[in-house]
């Protein structure tokens, strides 16, 4: 039998699905009823999924993890030649009235692999083949997520890269090299890869008159959306952003907006606390896991989720460009709520058998 559950935990991934329930209900009128009724049993589906896998014990878990990460990785090339293609990105499994993004899963099998990779070493710094191996493993999912192409996706990677290097003991002249390589990395990017499009969102976040109705205009909508929530809100399902379909994805992207607007200051600081709870739980698993895999995982999947936070809430506020990344467990989506459950179960046994024999 595993040990005690972690409440906290708990209440903090209830309480943000449930307000995401309150505000996906909320904007029904705008977005249609399906998505409330599909996420509501993704969400009785996912956390089925939650309880079977924060009951596997966390060395099965370290066992799978390069099979896991090989399956995660066919899927990915699966999608890319089998994948329904929607708004320019072929990354969907299309089974009837279902839609799977792998991307969304492979995200967790890179973690795992990560977490085994770093666990099963006994030196205080990664040498230049642990650190070759590890820039191999996020290279391969990364590139396959580009060539969707889905950038979202695949910015979400990058803090899971940063921590394990960090958590590797990667030296100080190795961070600079990375630093450098980064730099020289954006700016091909800038010149060769983003297209006009990605360009013109970067761009109005300096200077959000450049396209206000154009590339601003998500932005522009959002920030009014918020704004207008003042201390208390004007209730769920009743400001004229989100009933009048003037704040665009209310449901997956700008969800938060929504929420803002309908339940104000208070709402949103509500909400915030419960993320800020949750990756809390994340650090404390984290401490007191008994193997440095269980240390390695908790923290990847707390870097994770306070990566998309932060990046979501300033693509709400209009501080960073609209770059599709959501708010974990809040935004609509189906292949992201389990996925995000998945990895909470696996951080989640790491505190149950910690004291396990």
């Amino acid at each position: 039998m595993g040990g005690r559950i972690d409440g906290w935990l708990i209440l903090a991934t209830v309480s943000i699905f449930g307000a995401s329930l309150a505000n996906l209900y909320a904007v029904s009128s705008a977005v249609g009823t399906g998505l409330f009724l599909r996420q509501l049993i993704f969400g009785c589906i996912g956390f089925v999924v939650f309880w079977i896998c924060s009951s596997i014990r966390v060395t099965a878990w370290r066992q799978a993890a390069p099979m896991l990460f090989a399956i995660g990785v066919a899927f990915l090339l699966a999608v890319l030649l089998l994948g329904e293609v929607r708004s320019g990105t072929r990354a969907w499994f299309v089974l009837g009235p279902l839609s799977i993004q792998p991307s969304e899963f492979a995200r967790v099998g890179t973690m795992l692999v990560v977490a085994a990779h770093l666990g099963g070493r006994n030196e205080p710094r990664l040498n230049k083949s642990a650190v070759a191996g590890l820039v191999l493993i996020f290279l391969v999912p990364i590139a396959l997520i580009l060539l969707e192409p889905d950038l979202g996706v695949a910015l979400t990677y990058a803090p899971l890269f940063i921590a394990g290097l960090w958590l590797g003991g990667v030296p100080a002249r190795v961070w600079v090299i990375l630093t450098l390589m980064a730099a020289l990395a954006v700016g091909f990017a800038w010149t060769t890869v983003l297209k006009p499009y990605h360009k013109e969102r970067v761009l109005t976040v300096f200077n959000p008159d450049r396209d206000p109705y154009g590339a601003g205009y998500q932005a522009r909508q959002s920030r009014i959306a918020v704004g207008s929530g003042g201390t208390l809100g004007q209730g769920l399902g009743k400001g004229s952003q989100s009933v009048l379909s003037f704040l665009p994805a209310q449901h997956t992207d700008f969800a938060f907006a929504a929420w803002a607007e309908g339940t104000g200051f208070v709402g949103a600081t509500g909400l915030m606390l419960a993320f800020a709870l949750l990756i809390w739980r994340l650090g404390v698993i984290a401490l007191g896991a008994e193997s440095r895999f269980g240390l390695v995982f908790a923290m990847m999947v707390s870097a994770w989720l306070a990566f998309q936070v932060v990046i979501n809430l300033g693509m709400v506020m209009g501080w960073l460009p609209t770059t599709g990344v959501t708010l974990p467990l809040f935004s609509y989506g189906g292949s992201s709520l389990l996925s995000t459950c998945i990895a909470l179960a696996i951080a989640h046994s790491v505190w149950r058998y910690r004291l396990v024999n």
